[in-house]
């Protein structure tokens, strides 16, 4: 049951960015409130999903510590989400946590995915762009792909990337279009 506080919070999150961090900052103040959030983001039936995801994909980004705790939760249940806005904050969710994972010099925690975390975000990002997902969520899951391809064990990623992009972009909207060319230019010709 989610507490009443919490849940009339994420009842008066609306589509605008201030509305978002104003309930996630408030989220964050309770950090067990942080998990009964991120539990909303996958339950299909109710009001608060695509709130909720919002909300988590604010918290990933500006308090990413208080996700780092819960993001076990957030991989079991990463490949069952099926809401278009829900799975656009997720894809948004895993490119963040790419970043954070291969961009050390931020100062940000590094090494923060284990090897089953790199695996689900590498099948979910092929899974959207493969299959008929928004540019919202294909574009993170270019950019997942994109830095996943990076480990040692993930050369493969290039590639097939590769060939997804080229043969999709002339068909897609001018946003994927954009988003593949950037990635297109960065990965190397070959799978050195």
């Amino acid at each position: 049951m989610l507490p009443e506080d919490l849940k009339e919070k994420l009842m008066a999150v609306d589509s605008s960015r201030e509305k978002r961090y104003e309930i996630a900052f408030w989220i964050t103040k309770k950090p067990h409130y942080v998990r009964e959030t991120l539990q909303w983001c996958f339950n299909e039936e109710s009001d608060l999903l695509v709130k909720s995801a919002w909300v988590m994909e604010i918290i990933c980004e500006h308090k990413s510590k208080n996700f780092f705790k819960y993001m076990r939760l957030f991989f079991k249940e990463l490949p069952n989400i099926k809401n278009d806005s829900a799975l656009r904050s997720c894809a948004k969710i895993c490119e963040m946590l790419c970043h954070f994972h291969f961009m050390k010099t931020f100062g940000i925690v590094s090494n923060i995915l284990n090897k089953e975390e790199r695996k689900i975000i590498t099948e979910c990002s092929f899974d959207w762009l493969i299959t008929d997902q928004k540019v919202a969520c294909q574009a993170p899951a270019m950019q997942c792909l994109y830095y996943l391809g990076w480990d040692d064990d993930k050369k493969w990623i290039y590639p097939e990337l590769r060939n997804i992009l080229t043969e999709n972009a002339p068909h897609q909207s001018a946003g994927y279009q954009a988003r593949a060319r950037k990635i297109l230019k960065r990965l190397p010709y070959s799978d050195e």
